[in-house]
């Protein structure tokens, strides 16, 4: 592909480049790593210019990334400016880094002149207390209108503007400030590289007779890290594709492709069988360079139960789609970005608490109560993905073999279209220019803050991510029974829920085999009644419910789509 011309500007974009952000021998396979390879890759294919101009922390990185380059056949020259040492990198007029934050860099910058160069920062999780604090951190730091922190999705776009409010109105009240510059948050989707996932010729023949996979069976897939909390909970998506499995007439099998970086995770994911026994069930390591490659070639349908806030954009459905599998994804976070509806796939809708539900939670967090993972199994507990609607849109692509091939050639489509890097690329090259418009037209500002909360750190994770599920649960949402359920399945699904493993429990067996009891009893009987009869306050009423409903034993209206 031919590369995008340099911006109008004349300067040259650079790139922070760090030896850790990038896949290679000895590392753990994270998704940042993932990302940061492909974008790495996506630049010096499509961004064009007489040489590659880098930013590091340390010229010994600057060494690395020179050896890389060579490595890769690379004709272009590198010129890499160290942060350490104070190297001048203002002639690159705009740096793009891999993370939110910008390394320090602001305050460097102030003795190379503000209005010279934009600093533009990337998200992916925004979750952990790292992250938060750092943005906590730049706001006390000389950040400008052109600068940016690109955000992958409208939804992590809406977390990111809460945090910068809370921390703008914290430092107002406690400093007094007038005026709190804050950067662009512009949404950019990740990119892939949309041809690396085409079909193979004999892939699928291949990977079906790896698994003893018969040419009649539907193959489901998933990719991903094995984790129960920071990505996706298998339960639903067990208990979903039980209900297909009873009515499909076809064999109906799983692969669950992965890894675990932790014993405890792989076993739960072993176990979750246990929940759709009339699912043939295979765990495949996803590090397998051949499996990575080949696996979406034998799929029929993927999919993920993501419902971890840990989650932001959400990269593999992107390659799903890009190797022509149609996708059924939860509505949340960046899926409804990427996938479009009835189009190149199905979204399932989700619920998650309200608002005000999450006080104690974000206090928890905030003071060291909850560890990160504890935190997130507390959170995670409490947001649903609708399990008859799953089920439903796994049949309907199930049962329809020319609806699966419409959907994932539209993917296919779609990919080459938006997400594959020849076209995010030029978006960044865009957005440089723009910023450096904004540096011509205005001064440079002082530091500033704004009004606040008592601690920004602890917003309620139900209003900071208010915006990644399909609804709320509310006082006069009504309870239904679901599928029938016993103190074994309780302790079986808080079990493979993570719950005992980090050892946050959302409510007692003891409690919710009351609220089952009392909904079998009053079908239709809404949250703030139940918790009335049962003498049990609200808050922790919607919890259980939600927790319950999480693993259909009880059942809620169906939310609409978000828009």
């Amino acid at each position: 592909m031919s590369r995008a011309p340099v911006p109008s500007s004349g300067s040259v974009p650079a790139i922070f480049f760090h030896p850790d952000q990038i896949e290679g021998a000895g590392k753990d396979l994270v998704g940042r790593r993932s990302a940061g390879t492909g974008f790495l890759n996506g630049w010096l294919a499509h961004a064009g210019g007489p040489e590659i101009r880098a930013v590091t922390e340390t010229a010994e990185h600057g060494k690395a990334m020179a050896r890389l380059l060579l490595d890769r056949g690379e004709g272009r020259p590198l010129r890499a400016t160290a942060l350490q040492g104070g190297g001048d990198f203002s002639d690159a007029g705009c740096v793009f880094f891999p993370a939110p934050g910008f390394q320090g860099a602001t305050w460097r910058r102030q003795r190379l002149g503000p209005e010279k160069v934009s600093l533009v920062g990337l998200t992916h999780t925004v979750s952990t207390r790292r992250i938060i604090e750092g943005f906590h951190a730049l706001m006390s730091e000389p950040v400008e209108p052109w600068d940016a922190i690109i955000c992958t999705s409208r939804a992590v776009r809406s977390v990111v503007a809460r945090q910068f409010e809370a921390e703008a109105q914290y430092f107002r009240q406690r400093f007094g400030a007038t005026r709190v510059p804050q950067p662009q948050l512009p949404v950019i989707p990740l990119g892939v590289e949309a041809a690396a996932f085409r079909p193979r010729a004999g892939a699928r023949a291949a990977m079906r007779a790896a698994q003893g996979t018969p040419d009649d069976a539907v193959v489901v897939m998933t990719m991903g890290r094995l984790s129960v909390v920071e990505k996706a909970n298998p339960v639903p998506l067990m208990l979903a594709l039980e209900q297909v499995a009873g009515t499909l007439g076809h064999p109906l099998h799983l692969w669950l492709t992965g890894w675990a970086s932790r014993p405890e995770e792989e076993a739960l994911h072993r176990d979750m069988a246990q929940l759709a026994p009339s699912v043939a069930v295979r765990l495949l390591d996803g590090r397998d360079p051949g499996i990575r490659r080949d696996v979406w070639a034998g799929a029929d349908i993927f999919t993920l139960p993501s419902d971890s806030i840990q989650e932001t954009f959400g990269l593999v459905p992107v390659e799903a789609m890009a190797a022509g599998l149609p996708v059924v994804m939860p509505d949340w976070d960046g899926f409804r970005d990427t996938v479009r509806h009835g189009e190149t796939g199905l979204l399932v809708p989700t619920r998650m608490a309200p608002p005000g539900m999450g006080a104690t939670l974000a206090r928890r967090f905030g003071d060291g109560t909850d560890a990160y993972l504890h935190h997130l199994t507390l959170v995670q507990g409490q947001v649903q993905i609708d399990v008859p609607a799953y089920a439903r849109a796994l049949a309907t692509l199930a049962r329809d073999p020319g609806l699966r091939a419409r959907m994932g050639a539209a993917g296919q489509e779609h990919v080459a279209r938006h997400l594959d890097w020849s076209r995010v690329i030029p978006w960044y090259l865009d957005l440089a220019q723009d910023l450096a418009a904004r540096r011509r037209a205005g001064g440079p500002t002082t530091p500033a803050l704004r009004p606040a909360m008592p601690n920004p750190l602890e917003i309620d994770p139900f209003e900071l991510y208010a915006d990644y599920a399909s609804s709320v649960i509310a006082a006069d949402t009504p309870v239904h029974p679901g599928a029938p359920v016993g103190a074994e399945f309780l302790d079986t699904n808080d079990r493979l829920s993570g719950r005992l493993v980090y050892r946050r429990r959302i409510s007692t067996p003891a409690i919710a085999l009351r609220l089952l009891a009392e909904v079998a009893a009053h079908p239709g009987i809404t949250v703030l009644d139940l918790a009335r009869r049962l003498s049990l306050d609200p808050v922790s009423t919607a919890s259980a419910v939600l927790m319950l409903a999480k693993a259909d034993a009880l059942r809620l209206p169906e939310p609409p789509l978000r828009p």
